[in-house]
């Protein structure tokens, strides 16, 4: 569909239009997700801590993309330490992993 749109075939103008539409709020969504993250790492330190504090709530493994953390590494295992987590930073994916090691916590792998 994506060629034969590009190509100016004889399609539908309706077909066209809801490529277009479809195509225009997959931006939109991408945009909005990406502001809301930005948004997040912008806020004070204290309250970046709690939102922290309150996902690390006993699950095995959680997830945060760095973009939605301001915090210094410091801070970050301040956090970790208190929650019995270990961090994993995923550099190449651009993401902390959190691991539930109540026995261990606060290690950096």
């Amino acid at each position: 569909m994506i060629s034969t749109v590009a190509a100016g075939s004889t399609e539908s103008p309706a077909m066209r239009t809801a490529f277009l539409v479809l195509m225009g709020v997959v931006v939109i969504a991408g945009l909005t997700l990406t502001i809301v993250r930005a948004l997040r790492s912008t806020k004070p330190r204290e309250e970046q801590m709690a939102r922290l504090a309150a996902q690390l709530d006993g699950r095995n493994q959680v997830y945060i993309r760095k973009m939605e953390i301001g915090l210094s590494r410091e801070d970050l295992l301040r956090v970790l330490h208190s929650r019995g987590y270990s961090l994993i930073d995923h550099r190449v994916g651009k993401y902390y992993e959190f691991v539930f090691t109540p026995h261990q916590p606060g290690r950096i792998a």
